[in-house]
């Protein structure tokens, strides 16, 4: 950049003589002729040859040659001699084609004309001793020339002295400043270039930026997406456990079910009547010995006893005491009922085990299956209120599904909008100003409140000179993020912006 901006601080003799040409003018003499005369002795210490583009006055009053590129296409093609249109055309290194060069930049320079075309001789307008010695580089005839840029040299300063180096500097810079003078237009061009690298500068930083965010919401979209994945799994590994548990839930109170009714049903399970516990009048005997009752005599106590009326209850009577030597009565002997007549002396008692139980006498099979049922679900109750779990319905609801994150749309406008500004930045890098202008403003569309996108917006329309939109760009920017890192140097282009534009009113 400093070399840059080193090179446009200088003016070429080229820029000299075309503004001089523009304004109808000429050169003074004694500017001319120190131009030329320094020139040559350049030329001749470095063996360079000469071009008006190559001759350059820097700020300060020094004269620089610079070096010339053989290999690039000519861009002052009446500079060239005339032996380098023949077929054997030598180099344009060539000692005496560069006495050439040096003679036209000579004629240019004191006479305030083009040179005349190769094979051309020069006409009277050279005048004075120092346009005898460049008639004398200008030969058509290379025979006649002077030999090489040494030579002309040597011939220069016996007619043109070299003045005190102060006094070159001073004639050279003044020369200078009175050409070099660019209009208002100019300098705001050059201005808007210094801006437009500071924007460019803005814009790498801003890239550096993006790259890190896009990194960052990369990191996030894997985040949210590992998320929903297990969200998904855990909602299918739920429901998968919620079909298989209600079944079996289902499957086992009916499996219990059936294991007390096929318990009571064989008398493995004793069931209490609904009417809760029997009166302490009721209460068992003292348990007897027990005696072993003859089979006949058990027949016959059966036979006897009557029928019990219809909802009567029936309760065994205390059987006589028995003698000592009878024997014990099996397990399954039956007592025999209420009303049933004394045995014989000889029959022999229930067991000690047994305890006399109170029935409902059925009047008919209709009643007998009432009270069954009415047993039965006397049963389940008591499995009930003893603690068993109840059954799971099958047709039970599954838990409520987490729905998808709520703002998976604004994320997704979030990224479109970082899409957009990217494409925006890339624009202005490429120096696009109505493509960046668009991607932005799309950006704030999905967006209204993402802050590089006003930037951008202030970004594009400096470039485009629209000052008064910029700066509302740039005043959004801050608002938005008034501690960014790049906001001083945004509140310094905003001033500056302001100027310009109170430039712009004044010359209006």
């Amino acid at each position: 950049m400093d070399r840059l901006q080193f090179v446009h601080a200088m003016i070429s003799a080229y820029e000299i003589l075309e503004k001089s040409r523009a304004a109808g003018q000429r050169l003074p003499y004694n500017e001319a002729a120190v131009l030329f005369a320094g020139a040559v002795r350049l030329a001749a210490a470095n063996d360079s040859t000469l071009r008006g583009r190559l001759v350059r006055i820097d700020d300060a009053g020094a004269l620089h040659v610079e070096a010339f590129d053989e290999q690039a296409p000519e861009a002052e093609p009446a500079y060239l001699a005339p032996e380098l249109l023949s077929a054997d055309a030598p180099d344009k290194n060539d000692p005496k084609v560069q006495v050439y060069a040096a003679g036209v930049l000579g004629y240019e320079l004191l006479t305030g004309r083009l040179a005349p075309p190769p094979g051309h001789a020069a006409g009277p307008e050279l005048t004075g001793s120092l346009g005898d010695v460049v008639r004398r580089a200008l030969a058509v005839d290379r025979r006649g020339r002077i030999e090489d840029l040494r030579q002309l040299h040597e011939a220069v300063e016996e007619v043109q002295p070299r003045p005190p180096s102060e006094g070159e500097r001073t004639i050279l810079s003044a020369l200078r400043n009175r050409f070099s003078r660019t209009s208002p237009e100019k300098e705001a061009a050059a201005k808007l270039n210094d801006r437009l690298h500071q924007l460019e500068t803005q814009v790498a930083q801003l890239g550096k930026a993006q790259a890190r965010l896009e990194a960052s919401q990369r990191e996030s979209s894997e985040t949210i997406e590992r998320f929903e994945m297990g969200q998904t799994r855990a909602d299918q590994a739920g429901r998968r456990r919620q079909s298989v548990v209600a079944p079996a839930m289902a499957v086992a109170a009916l499996t219990s079910a059936a294991v007390f009714a096929a318990a009571w049903a064989f008398g493995l399970l004793a069931i209490p009547p609904r009417s809760g516990l029997l009166p302490m009048a009721n209460a068992p005997p003292p348990p007897l010995e027990p005696v072993e009752v003859a089979p006949a005599a058990r027949d016959a106590a059966v036979a006897e006893a009557k029928p019990a009326p219809s909802g009567s209850r029936r309760v065994v009577s205390e059987p006589p005491p028995a003698p000592a030597d009878a024997k014990p009565v099996p397990a399954e002997a039956k007592p025999g009922p209420a009303e049933a007549k004394p045995a014989p002396a000889e029959a022999t008692p229930p067991p000690a085990e047994a305890r006399p139980v109170t029935a409902e006498a059925p009047a008919d099979a209709g009643t007998v299956v009432a009270a069954e049922n009415g047993n039965a679900d006397a049963g389940l109750a008591a499995n009930t209120d003893a603690g068993a779990p109840a059954p799971t319905p099958a047709t039970a609801s599954p838990p409520a599904r987490r729905q998808p994150a709520a703002n998976s749309h604004a994320a997704m406008l979030h990224a479109l909008a970082l899409s957009q500004v990217r494409r925006g930045e890339t624009a202005l890098e490429e120096g696009n100003a109505d493509e960046a202008l668009a991607s932005f403003k799309a950006a704030l569309e999905n967006e209204p409140t993402i802050a590089v996108a006003f930037r951008g917006l202030g970004m594009a329309y400096a470039m485009q000179g629209h000052d008064a939109e910029a700066l509302q760009a740039y005043d959004k920017y801050l608002r938005l993020t008034p501690k960014a890192l790049d906001a001083p140097g945004i509140r310094q282009s905003m001033v500056e912006l302001r100027a310009r534009a109170k430039a712009g009113a004044k010359r209006e």
